[in-house]
């Protein structure tokens, strides 16, 4: 019976898909209730509905100016502050277009990026090892290691579409025909697409390929093969030179360029590797999301027991001698520009990173490298695969023995993974202002600060709110909230902290020619001196108001 029902559920990717989908929404913590009004704590994921927003509307109507989004102002490209999101925009489109609820879209977005990163390294596992119950064991690891569920805000982040191009490249150099040609392209354009972080690791993961592939006299550049790289490359060109333009442009415009103090205030350690999920809550008081990439100590017992069994028991050591080098790289790479063995290292020893950052383009812009541990996760997880498998097939020959080995790994897996804490959801009004249904119908040449502005950058108290509703009136506003600011942005933040009368031309010179005060963000006496002031000045006049949100004219 057991044995039955487990074939079933590993013969049918759906099962296998709406499996993952249900763990997923065990280990967030999700109030399905209410899925649609809530959103995960923070300031990215009011970024990640606005952008999808700003697509949606701008796609249709002029896809030229996509990166000239309306945050920011007036600041152009605007968009290139952070990711796109394209890559996941293929989700979201069709759920809103059902849902018509933004909110909603994010959150069954954010569940599917789980369920398709654990059926892709199954698909990927299984046709490296041949053994499904060991790609079970393999793609839970991928889909949900500590490190996913605590970036469970950050789509880009979820690594869903990476194990499609590491299968779609080993079906490749298997066979290069057209069909496997134009799986990889796709492929590839969906990583490009969804994190341009991600996709910036992919050459030196394709030339590695290239390398074992050619020394192992497996593949050989034949005239058909030269096409279909021109061909591919072409192609990718035509997508990727317009998409990659504006981040140029911004970068050569406003100097962004990540501080080498800012990426190691972000970047682990080696011993963030080796903390269990078990004490993550002794560990990482505060930006923990970045610190703890560990896989957890499970995995790493797993990872080292696989190894030795390949090693000292196959003979096939080699073969996937590629899935280590990848996972060493992005091993020495996650530490950032030094590798320190703890923070209390004053320095450390230089890394690669360091060269990467100095010399490849795009690479100065990657502000938490830990993040690309994410490719030593899944060379561990196909590793895993691969030991298991050679284990089913000389130890344990009988299959309810190897299921109730499987189901024990998971379920000891699930355990550490689930001392993991989710960022707690919070309310979101789903209903739009009154003062943003009028703001729809304004003209596009003016521009509004929102007031309380934040603070500085790393404020997410206001900004994300403006950002969240300016994916719903579409009008520039000086305000923004990103994966960048510019520092005459930042600058500004700091001057309006304590409003007064002197600011107003300073918000005139910025660019603004409207100010909205959010009254009921601060105390009541500061409303009654703000607007006796601003009357008495004559450098701005009331034009309209809506509830306890007030609009002024800057004269």
């Amino acid at each position: 019976m057991l044995s039955n029902l487990v074939k079933s559920i590993l013969n049918s990717k759906i099962f296998l898909f709406l499996l993952f989908l249900i763990i997923a929404v065990w280990l967030v913590a999700i109030p399905l209730k209410n899925i649609g009004s809530v959103l995960p704590s923070g300031g990215d994921p009011y970024l990640v509905t606005y952008i999808w927003s700003w697509e949606m509307r701008q796609i249709p109507i002029d896809i030229a100016r996509l990166f000239d989004a309306n945050i920011f102002a007036p600041f152009k490209n605007t968009l290139a502050f952070t990711e796109h999101m394209l890559g996941s925009l293929i989700l979201a489109w069709p759920i809103f277009l059902i849902s018509k609820n933004i909110v909603l879209t994010f959150n069954l977005v954010s569940l599917l990026s789980f369920a398709i990163a654990g059926l892709g390294m199954y698909l990927l596992a299984y046709y490296l090892s041949k053994n499904k119950l060991a790609s079970l064991v393999a793609a839970f690891i991928y889909a949900f290691a500590p490190i996913k569920i605590h970036h469970l805000e950050h789509i880009n982040l979820s690594g869903m579409w990476l194990p499609y191009f590491f299968l779609s490249l080993e079906k490749f150099f298997n066979k290069q025909t057209w069909k496997n040609s134009w799986l990889l392209f796709i492929c590839a354009m969906l990583v490009f697409l969804n994190a341009m972080q991600y996709f910036l690791f992919l050459p030196l993961v394709i030339i590695l390929f290239f390398l074992k592939n050619i020394l192992a006299k497996r593949f050989v550049f034949s005239r058909d093969v030269l096409i279909k790289f021109f061909i591919f490359i072409l192609f990718f060109l035509v997508i990727a030179i317009p998409l990659y333009l504006p981040y140029l442009q911004i970068q050569h415009e406003l100097g962004f360029k990540r501080d080498i103090r800012t990426i190691e205030g972000l970047s682990p350690d080696l011993a963030d590797y080796f903390i269990s999920p078990f004490f993550y809550k002794y560990f990482y008081p505060s930006l923990f999301g970045e610190w703890a990439i560990g896989p957890g100590l499970f995995v790493i017992f797993l990872l080292l027991a696989a190894s030795i069994y390949i090693y000292k028991k196959t003979g096939a050591f080699q073969d996937y001698l590629i899935y280590y080098l990848i996972g060493l790289i992005a091993f020495l790479f996650s530490f950032g520009y030094f590798i320190q063995f703890t923070r209390a290292d004053p320095s450390g020893l230089v890394g690669p990173w360091a060269f990467f950052y100095h010399f490849i383009p795009g690479f100065d812009g990657v502000r938490a490298i830990g993040r690309y541990s994410i490719f030593l996760l899944l060379s561990a997880a196909v590793i895993i695969a691969i030991g298991l498998s050679a284990l089913f097939k000389q130890k344990i020959h009988n299959f309810k023995k190897r299921i109730i080995l499987t189901l024990a790994l998971i379920v000891l897996l699930l355990l550490e993974f689930s001392y993991v804490q989710p960022i707690k959801y919070m309310p979101v009004s789903i209903g739009t202002p009154l003062i943003y249904d009028w703001l729809k119908n304004q003209s596009e040449a003016n521009i509004y600060l929102e007031m309380p502005a934040a603070e500085n950058y790393f404020s997410q108290d206001f900004d994300s709110f403006y950002t969240f509703y300016a994916g719903r009136h579409f009008k520039k506003i000086v305000n923004g909230y990103s994966g960048y600011a510019p520092s005459a942005y930042e600058r500004l933040n700091g001057e309006l902290v304590h409003f007064d009368m002197g600011d107003i031309q300073l918000i005139k010179d910025y660019g603004a020619t409207h100010i909205i005060f959010h009254f009921d963000y601060y105390p009541r006496n500061f409303k009654e001196r703000t607007m006796k002031e601003l009357e008495k000045s004559k450098k701005a006049r009331l034009i309209k108001s809506a509830a306890n949100d007030y609009v002024y004219e800057i004269l």
